[in-house]
């Protein structure tokens, strides 16, 4: 990877697609980074600082520059585990040296030893990242305590002063830094739980939308094609009997508007199922009512402030109602459906629920379609949530949260 394609990731992380790419990223920054800090304190030597320790300074980053170079080439051979490890010991080696030879630069050594365990530590297997992760606690309040005597006194010195104040510093440090490692831990775990959840969502959404181009097609293969189909063989008998059988031809043409009649109306519903030309047209005050009006049982439906708003999100709350209009129509075996649409400070709400049988969402999984429910309104940026219990009724709540609105 070119230096400039480093700066466009850095710019655009979303391009990097894969971990591989990422931490090849991040070794080629750092790699950057050491050999530029080498390069200054090179130039502070020959110029204003004149002191041995510099030349140390100095030799334990470049030896760290070699170090994750070697990383470098393992992650481009596909190695991503054992160049994070090399990374992580490499940072370690340089805060302690650092530490014991420039004791004032001790923060510095303690950001080193977290900043790859952030960044990196994701790279490598379960057990190898648990003792990284264990490891870094002692090792920060280490790097904090010999910076503190160090600090204090000579390198000679047998007996430093201060030496329970540094200890009791080194301490504190290890068990704050413990807790932020198992915040950062925890909060790693749930984003990446998000992150798989998201591609788990995209990809059934993937599938559902092949799945609904075959429901459709297959509707208009057995419905309206078929009676179109036999409308043009009829056409063809009435255009053969017309001077032959003109009574038997009118027969036939008669009969056909009963055909184009169910034609159309099949038409249509397959095309409302679609997209709702009501919905484009008025939203979901216009479109939710209609809805309304097609179940078996009485619905009940009452919007509130409910204004334009984004098609993805009209499309996302109109099917979603739709689904569970249509699960309380044919298995609540209840008495009354509502449902609720209300804009409550730029949050909009919707909810369906009925005074059926209920039953045990988990016991139930997605036999009612209830994980396409919930990824249809999750990819548009909403909620959903689902409550039931045998006996109970069942409600469904999606909730947007400041959903954009059309212009």
């Amino acid at each position: 990877m070119t230096f400039a394609g480093a700066v466009d990731l850095l710019r655009s992380p979303e391009l990097a697609r894969s971990d591989p790419q990422r931490l090849r990223t991040y070794l080629l920054v750092n790699s950057l980074a050491i050999w530029s800090s080498a390069l200054a304190l090179v130039v502070l030597r020959l110029t204003v600082l004149h002191s041995p320790v510099v030349l140390w300074d100095t030799a334990v980053i470049v030896a760290a520059g070699v170090l994750v170079l070697g990383a470098q080439g393992l992650a481009h051979r596909g190695r991503t585990a054992e160049a994070a490890a090399v990374v992580v010991v490499t940072n370690w080696i340089v805060a302690l040296t650092l530490t014991w030879m420039t004791p004032f630069i001790a923060p510095v050594g303690l950001l080193a030893l977290l900043v790859p365990l952030i960044i990196v530590a994701d790279h490598m297997p379960v057990r190898p990242r648990s003792v990284i992760v264990a490891l870094t606690v002692p090792l920060s309040g280490v790097v904090v305590f010999v910076g503190e005597t160090r600090r204090d006194t000579g390198a000679g010195a047998a007996d430093p002063p201060g030496l329970s104040e540094a200890l009791l510093v080194g301490v504190f440090v290890s068990v704050v830094v413990a807790v932020l490692v198992v915040g950062l831990r925890d909060y790693v775990r749930r984003l990446q739980g998000r992150t798989r959840e998201l591609e788990e969502s995209r990809a059934r959404l993937a599938q559902a939308a092949v799945d609904a181009r075959k429901a459709i097609e297959r509707d208009l293969h057995d419905g309206a094609q078929q009676r179109l189909a036999t409308l043009a063989v009829d056409l063809g008998r009435a255009n053969r009997l017309c001077d032959a059988e003109p009574e038997r031809a009118r027969e036939i043409v008669h009969g056909l508007q009963s055909q184009l009649d169910e034609a159309i109306r099949e038409l249509r519903d397959l095309a409302h199922g679609i997209y709702p030309t009501l919905l484009g047209e008025r939203g979901l005050a216009g479109a939710l009512p209609a809805a309304a009006r097609r179940t078996a049982l009485p619905c009940v439906v009452e919007v509130r402030e409910v204004g334009r708003y984004d098609p993805a999100v009209e499309a996302a709350v109109y099917f979603c109602c739709l689904e569970a209009m249509q699960n309380a129509d044919r298995h609540s075996r209840g008495s009354l459906i509502t449902v609720d649409a209300v804009d409550e400070g730029g949050v909009l709400r919707v909810s369906v629920s009925d005074d059926g049988v209920g039953f045990d969402p988990v016991a139930v999984g997605d036999e009612h379609g209830l994980t396409g429910m919930r990824d249809r309104v999750r990819a548009a940026g909403g909620e959903l949530t689902i409550t039931s219990s045998p006996g109970g009724g069942t409600r469904v709540e999606g909730t947007f949260g400041t959903p954009p609105r059309a212009g």
